[in-house]
């Protein structure tokens, strides 16, 4: 936070550009907002968020609380005050980008943009101080996941490999994925994330409404089968042009825009989401109705 704010303060006090001025690139010149939804995928922050929250309960815990409401509590505040920090320091990032392009053209990624901006506001001190920020920030992330992706396969596997194995594990495989560049990174990643992150978000919508049907396991079930059949084609959808020139992906491409509202933009999976979930309500009452009835 710290290095970060040195930068970003500094950048800011001295724009190069209006952020009024800047020209918006094509995808946010007509649907700013869905590119923007869509673009936030690739922070991985609610994907991130679920494995966290295994960390943060695990700490509430060891500090005394053992009520789940006062646990759920407890997490309701940090993870508000998260996401007002997160918030304040997206936003002062995306006007301090916005700024540099009267000085750069658009960058293939944000750590090129983010390398430009600091050697031009700070000189040679620039790439110090990015580079202090890149691995303060880089370090707390990976040694939350490395953490928490340990704790929840152990769970998962009791019977299996133990923390430390799993810990080396995930390190060892990190470290050589880091290897590969990050534009890299993002393009391999961007088809997991587009089907993951469907069924991420309806997950924890799920979890926060799920007093009003009693977090019935069918009801889960519902939203995230139909979910999972929709997130399938945006995941072909962002496949390299090789794979789905194999998996005949146009036919498959085709027959999604027909049958998903809103697939262009990415978010076919917002209808049958609601219909997975007016069917897992439908069938939850109907099962209390047999048992009731019985």
């Amino acid at each position: 936070m710290l290095f970060l704010g040195i930068l970003v303060v500094t950048a800011l006090l001295n724009p190069s550009i209006n952020v009024s001025e800047v020209i918006p690139v094509d995808a946010y010149q007509s649907s700013a907002l869905f590119s923007g939804f869509i673009e936030g995928y690739g922070t991985m922050d609610a994907i991130a968020g679920l494995a966290f929250g295994i960390v943060v309960i695990d700490i509430i815990r060891d500090m005394g609380l053992k009520d789940n409401g006062d646990i759920a509590k407890e997490v309701l505040k940090s993870g508000v005050i998260t996401g007002i920090l997160m918030a304040v320091i997206y936003i002062a990032t995306i006007v301090m980008g916005a700024q540099s392009r009267g000085l750069f053209e658009l960058s293939a990624n944000g750590g090129i943009a983010l390398a430009q901006i600091s050697n031009h506001y700070l000189g040679k001190v620039g790439s110090l101080v990015l580079a202090l920020t890149i691995t303060f920030a880089c370090l707390k992330t990976s040694i939350g996941l490395v953490t928490s992706c340990s704790q929840a396969f152990v769970r998962m596997f009791p019977n299996g490999l133990s923390y430390n194995l799993w810990a080396i594990i995930f390190t060892v495989f990190s470290f050589a994925v880091s290897n590969i560049g990050l534009s890299n990174i993002i393009n391999y990643s961007i088809p997991v994330l587009m089907f993951l992150y469907p069924l991420a978000i309806t997950l924890i919508l799920l979890a926060l409404t799920g007093d009003l049907f009693n977090h019935d396991k069918v009801v889960y079930l519902s939203v995230s089968s139909f979910t999972l059949l929709a997130a399938i084609f945006d995941l072909i959808k962002t496949l390299p042009a090789n794979l789905q020139n194999i998996l005949n992906a146009d036919i498959l491409l085709q027959f999604a825009k027909k049958i998903l509202p809103f697939f262009e933009i990415n978010l076919g999976w917002i209808v049958p989401s609601l219909i997975g979930l007016v069917l897992g309500l439908l069938l939850r009452f109907t099962l209390i109705e047999k048992r009731d009835s019985t």
